[in-house]
């Protein structure tokens, strides 16, 4: 699935895939600095990881997409 800038990745501090994917641009390459850089994943955590997600309440998750950068994709 293809994501557009301003879909809303985090529901609870309105993190956008665009910010993540800047984040990500700009050196955050762990979960952990990504949520330092974005505050995504700092509430209920459900966009961190499918781990986290057990109820599939998320399209997309960071670990998703950091890997996805990782590969290229």
């Amino acid at each position: 699935m293809k994501f557009i800038d301003n879909y809303e990745l985090c529901y609870c501090v309105g993190t956008t895939y665009g910010e993540i994917l800047e984040a990500i641009k700009n050196g955050a390459n762990t979960i952990e600095k990504i949520m330092d850089e974005t505050d995504a994943g700092t509430a209920c955590g459900l966009c961190k990881c499918n781990k986290e997600d057990e109820l599939g309440e998320r399209e997309i998750h960071l670990d998703e997409i950091l890997e996805s950068t990782k590969k290229g994709i």
